[in-house]
């Protein structure tokens, strides 16, 4: 018989279950009515589901627009990059021609052109910074990164920013052109001077390092699917993260931009700090800038010679930062060639049974010499009929050979599985530690399942069990026969069966 009502339960003649299914019924009606909800409920709930307050409408980031936004801050960062570059290279251009023809007056007018230009790109620089990190923060807001409400002082990019603008903001202008600051010679006592632009000159050198910190957001790695793996992992992801995959994966290519960046930086700082010393024609006509070069290559590479060295206070300076990181750069690089000389996991194979190769071949030559002593001594002993062996020397000389030769082919068995030992201890230590581990998978699996159940049971209420002890009745009077996986799960449930091989959970450890 069949229920006009499509929800009804299907009976197969049984008329002791007709009396339940109007309880069935009802109880199937406010069991769905858990699961169903009405639109603008759902709505709600959206709304509810977001991240750390905020007001998003989907806790899901949209991968089309954290795209956009990050190529609009690569873009921004391009843009930055090259132009901290034009102001570097104007820079020098301009220095080089204002130290050449300091002492005649020539070139002035293109001088202070040069020095429009470079403080109007360092506004320009300045402001683009500004931009940028606006830029990336939108992007994190996009990509979930940050509280779609927090603002760029709620972030630690407000330090960065500040870091930043602080190395931009000195720079030569045309309106400190004339301004000196003078000092006296070491050693001689002569009065000397440097110029103001000269010494806004030595701190804009450091704009090389905001070009190196630039670049690396320009490698592969930095895109915005390294950005969401390095979300699932809790990973900061940033120009550091990029530079330790990149000494990872081009090491030495890696160490060798940083060189030529050490270079270019602290040799260009010496050569302004000490040029204060030439303010002579004589002495202008002859300087060679390969001192500087030389000063800072032993300097950087901590080695230090002492023909050349610095004398000015500000050449001092620039040698100490040149000499931490020339110490950073040589240890960066030991470490690399000594990772790279560390044997891979096959090398090591092919290198222990080398080993146990020159081991056995140890071996067999400490046999033959036994043999070959033992045939001496029979020959000698049958050749001279030696019949008290225990007081003739050569006898006795002869078992002392052997008695040594025995105790090293011991030594050289005991090498020879101290050898399998040790990779046999390696890989069951593994082993045991991978199945500690999956053990203690399954036992936090059963401890949830456990957890679960006796909510599960707490929250059943006598009318529910009624109702499934009901429901239970029903189905066993519309089946006469039971299936096997009946009978395991009722089994299973009984917690008196006989039955050893059913898995029992106790609450008792």
């Amino acid at each position: 018989m069949k229920s006009p009502n499509y929800e009804a339960i299907e009976l197969q003649g049984n008329p002791v279950s007709r009396a339940n299914e109007e309880d069935a019924i009802q109880q199937h009606g406010r069991l769905s009515h858990l699961f169903q909800t009405s639109p603008q409920k759902r709505n709600n709930l959206r709304r509810k589901s977001t991240i750390l307050g905020s007001s998003k409408k989907n806790a899901f980031e949209n991968s089309r627009i954290t795209r956009l936004y990050f190529e609009r801050y690569r873009v921004l960062e391009l843009g930055r990059m090259w132009t901290i570059c034009a102001s570097i290279v104007l820079m020098i251009l301009e220095y080089e021609v204002s130290f050449a023809y300091q002492l005649k007056d020539i070139y002035q007018e293109e001088i202070k052109t040069l020095l429009y230009l470079i403080l109007f790109l360092t506004i320009i620089s300045i402001i683009m910074t500004l931009m940028a990190y606006l830029a990336e923060l939108e992007f994190k807001k996009r990509s979930l990164t940050v509280p779609n409400a927090s603002n760029i002082f709620q972030t630690n990019l407000i330090f960065l920013l500040l870091i930043e603008t602080t190395i931009l903001l000195p720079c030569p202008t045309p309106y400190t052109i004339q301004y000196k600051v003078s000092f006296s010679q070491r050693y001689s006592d002569q009065p000397r001077f440097y110029f103001v632009n000269e010494i806004l000159t030595f701190v804009m050198l450091f704009r090389t390092l905001l070009i190196l910190n630039i670049a690396f957001k320009f490698q592969p790695f930095y895109s915005n699917r390294v950005n969401r793996l390095c979300g699932i992992y809790q990973v900061e992801f940033g120009p550091h993260f990029i530079f330790k995959v990149m000494i990872r994966e081009h090491p030495y290519s890696t160490l060798f931009g940083l060189f030529c960046i050490g270079i270019f930086l602290f040799s260009y700082q010496l050569e302004i700090s000490e040029r204060s010393l030439l303010r002579t024609t004589t002495e202008i006509d002859h300087y060679n800038i390969n001192n500087s070069l030389w000063v800072c290559m032993i300097t950087i590479f901590t080695v230090g010679y002492g023909d050349i060295y610095p004398t000015t206070e500000l050449g001092r300076l620039a040698m100490t930062l040149g000499l931490f990181y020339g110490v950073a750069l040589t240890s960066l690089f030991t470490a690399i060639l000594y990772a790279d000389l560390q044997p891979f996991v096959s090398e090591l194979r092919s290198i222990t049974l080398l080993d146990k190769t020159n081991i056995k071949m140890d071996i067999r030559q400490v046999a033959e010499r036994i043999l070959l002593n033992f045939y001496k001594l029979n020959t000698y002993l049958h050749k001279y009929q030696v019949k008290n062996s225990i007081n003739d020397p050569a006898t006795l000389n002869r078992v002392s050979q052997i008695q040594a030769l025995l105790q090293e082919g011991q030594q050289l068995k005991r090498n020879y599985r101290s050898i399998d030992n040790e990779d046999f201890i390696a890989m069951t230590d593994r082993y045991f530690k991978d199945m500690n581990n999956r053990i203690k998978d399954f036992r936090d699996m059963l401890q949830k399942m456990k957890y679960q159940q006796l909510s599960i049971n707490k929250s059943e209420t006598p009318r529910m069990r009624s109702i499934q002890k009901q429901c239970h009745t029903i189905t066993a009077a519309s089946y006469d026969v039971k299936s096997k996986d009946d009978q395991y799960f009722e089994q299973l449930i009984d917690s008196e069966s006989n039955n050893q091989q059913l898995m029992q959970f106790n609450d008792d450890e």
